[in-house]
């Protein structure tokens, strides 16, 4: 079922939208509003305005500007109804069990789930048992295995095939989804397999991962094909358990593989997520800056693991400030770490992550043998080659010093081979262009304001008023009059969420924020009333100008000439008034 737009109302008015949008970003109060960086835009300087009172917020920078919903809905990038859903779970209001989000991968959705269980029940049964020993032998507990949902793939080739066909899923949909065919058969891709489901950040199965677990020469781990819902570059495996967490926390570790996660996950370091395989992408960053979270690097201990740690931290860097790394010692990966060493030295070795600069100069160091002078002036140089891509003064300054005093050179020497870089200019991309409006229209737009916001205002505009000559502005005092007649108040946050689907949805975040921090009182509403009646006077006038240049009736002209005088005298009492 949908829905409805009383419940979805009184979701908005439970919810405080500070404490909504302060667990997603940091936000200071000052004054009456809270301000923090805008997650919309690359911003270095507090720009979002948070108001409380009205339940809304404003960009200065970008102008994203709306209620609760719609910010968890651009932050956590799901439909309005998720967003719904997800504010109405942060402040503990149970939403009708008939409750659904349909989405246009549903079908999708629910082939996969139905694999999902086909393949937990396959474990659990007597076929699972040389798997549930395996897992057993690895540490992994019931129910670890339960949280993570762990399945086995029947050995037959087509049992999931023969299952969805029996649901009545087509050949098509099954081959979009991820089944295999080749010619005109069909058939599972994964066979006596230990199967992980892989799960997008709003928690829904989208692929699996599959496991050898006997000594056969095949690959060790086989993933679902990229379909529509699973492409391993904007995916990071356990990232919706590790939300929360990580917040809570306030940093995330990062790991190469979903066992290391699992391990890490089930010795209690729940602020876990781990790569599919891939560098970091893009679409992975934005997941991970979407935190504002240092993220801990714990790549494996093998060159491998170190170029990976290189080259992730170097694309982090560019987005997140705050990036360490993690290499551990004697084992391959935190999952062997943990299991020889217990999670209390695998916590200590996180307490013990270096900077990511300060890990860059240890592998340029251990790339030089420093009992040589050619190589130790390679390092010093490799260093500065290091420095002049950095902004920070104080960084360039501090390691400056202990080059200077680890090899005895000359400060000014170093600082000369320094390259003054200029910080990269952001170029905003703005989600609506500001519209320029003439005098009249933005007067338009302070009227609805003062509407959006008190009832009195309301009825004022309906006694006095009851018309804007713009068709689109007029809609807009329609429908904020409507919803007063229905619901018998006016609340911006609430008249946002009501008019969410329509055309002039960004017209009204438009005059929100632009109005946003105007102080209201009746005497300017009163002016602002007159005004509007000058405008719609002056439309008028134009009009009878044009019949009576038109008119040909000595009568109709004589007519028209008084109406227009009696207008103009009106609005010379207004501009008094």
């Amino acid at each position: 079922m949908a829905l409805d737009k009383e419940t979805i109302n009184n979701i908005q008015k439970s919810a405080d939208i500070v404490d909504i949008i302060g667990s997603y970003i940091p936000l200071e109060k000052k004054g009456k509003n809270y301000f923090g960086l805008c997650p919309f835009h690359d911003d270095s300087n507090p720009s979002m305005s948070v108001n409380k009172e009205k339940g809304i917020y404003t960009c200065f920078v970008c102008h994203a500007t709306g209620n609760v919903f719609s910010f968890v809905k651009d932050y956590e990038n799901v439909s309005f109804v998720e967003a719904v859903k997800i504010v109405a779970d942060k402040i503990g209001i149970e939403v009708d069990a008939g409750y659904k989000v349909i989405s246009k991968y549903e079908r999708f959705y629910e082939m996969l789930d139905f694999a999902s269980k086909l393949y937990q029940n396959n474990l659990k049964s007597e076929d699972g048992k040389l798997a549930r020993d395996y897992l057993k032998k690895r540490g992994l507990n019931d129910e670890i295995i339960n949280e993570f949902n762990i399945g086995l793939a029947p050995s037959n080739y087509d049992t999931v095939t023969k299952l969805l066909l029996s649901k009545e899923y087509t050949e098509t949909e099954l081959i979009n989804a991820g089944i295999s065919n080749k010619g005109n058969t069909l058939y599972d891709l994964f066979r006596n397999r230990i199967t992980f489901p892989i799960h997008n950040a709003s928690g829904r199965c989208v692929g699996f991962s599959a496991r050898i677990f006997d000594n056969s020469n095949e690959a060790k781990y086989i993933n679902t094909k990229e379909t529509a819902i699973f492409k391993k570059g904007e995916i990071l495996f356990n990232y919706h358990r590790a939300i929360n967490e990580a917040k809570k926390m306030k940093y995330l570790l990062l790991v190469e593989g979903q066992m290391d996660a699992i391990r890490v996950y089930a010795s209690g370091i729940k602020n876990v997520c781990a790569t599919m395989g891939t560098a970091l992408t893009n679409d992975h960053i934005k997941l991970l800056k979407k935190l504002n979270v240092p993220i801990i690097l714990c790549m494996d201990n093998d060159s491998a693991g170190e170029k990976a740690s290189i080259l992730n931290g170097e694309a982090l860097s560019k987005e997140i400030k705050d990036i360490k790394v993690l290499r551990l010692s004697g084992e391959k990966d935190p999952d062997e770490y943990i299991l020889k060493n217990g999670v209390d030295k695998f916590i200590d070795a996180i307490n013990n992550a270096v900077t990511y600069f300060d890990f860059k100069l240890n592998v340029l160091k251990n790339k030089r043998n420093l009992n040589k002078v050619d190589d130790v002036s390679k390092y010093i140089n490799d260093v500065i080659s290091e420095l002049n891509k950095s902004n920070d003064d104080v960084l360039i300054n501090l390691t400056v010093n202990k080059l200077s005093e680890e090899y005895n050179i000359d400060k000014n020497i170093l600082l000369n081979k320094i390259i003054k870089v200029e910080p990269v200019k952001v170029n905003v991309v703005k989600k609506s262009e500001k519209k320029k409006l003439d005098k009249n229209k933005r007067l338009a737009g302070l009227l609805l304001y003062y509407m959006m916001n008190e009832t009195k205002y309301i009825e004022l505009y309906n006694k006095e008023l009851s018309y804007i000559p713009d068709e689109l502005f007029l809609d807009i005092a329609n429908d904020i009059l409507a919803f007063y007649l229905k619901y018998n108040y006016i609340n911006i946050a609430d008249f946002i969420t009501n008019e969410i689907d329509t055309d002039y949805y960004e017209e009204v975040l438009n005059i929100i924020d632009e109005y946003m921090n105007e102080e209201i009182n009746d005497a300017d509403f009163i002016g602002i009333i007159n005004k509007m009646k000058i405008w719609c006077d002056e439309i008028k006038i134009e009009e009878l100008k044009m019949k009576l240049k038109m008119s040909s009736d000595i009568n109709e002209k004589l007519k028209l000439t008084d109406e227009i005088a009696s207008m103009k005298k009106r609005m010379c009492n207004n501009e008094k008034n």
